[in-house]
């Protein structure tokens, strides 16, 4: 079964999502159709909205489907995104790295602190070997994000990254 460890950073704490406590939070990602522009979802109508977010949450990691953290600031907790590891596949030992940032912290190098945790846990707490990331031909900026990380595109497949045994 998997689990969902507490994993920070000097500047963020990668936690379990909290019903209610984070809804406005989460909405400001996932409402806000710019931050939304290349995900698979379309940007929430209303903070109501993420009640489904977090049944989703807790659905897929009951199953072992997936692990989904919110990334909140280590000074006040505030949720500024999520990040998560999707699409498990046992024989390959890989998953699919998924992430959403708040646009007003765009730019601040928030999301690479809290994927390189999130890629120690993959490789060092799951034993991954390898990770991928589908984006979109036109997501410049995750793009560089995912390549200032390691991963390496192959297209027309999705970016890998290959992790070394810890």
């Amino acid at each position: 079964m998997l689990q969902l460890p507490l994993l920070t950073t000097p500047r963020l704490r990668l936690r379990p999502m909290r019903r209610d406590a984070d809804d406005a939070d989460l909405f400001e990602v996932y409402g806000d159709p710019c931050v939304m522009r290349h995900a698979s979802d379309p940007p929430f109508a209303a903070v109501t909205d993420v009640a489904a977010l977090h049944d989703s949450v807790q659905r897929l990691l009951a199953a072992g489907l997936s692990l989904e953290w919110a990334v909140a600031g280590r000074e006040d907790d505030r949720v500024i995104g999520t990040c998560g590891l999707h699409h498990f596949d046992t024989a390959c030992a890989s998953a699919e790295v998924g992430c959403l940032l708040a646009r007003r912290h765009w730019g601040q190098g928030l999301m690479a602190e809290a994927l390189r945790a999130l890629v120690a846990h993959a490789r060092d707490g799951l034993q991954l070997r390898l990770l991928l990331a589908d984006i979109d031909e036109d997501n410049l900026r995750s793009q560089r994000l995912f390549t200032r990380l390691g991963f390496l595109a192959r297209p027309p497949g999705p970016w890998q990254l290959r992790l070394a045994a810890p």
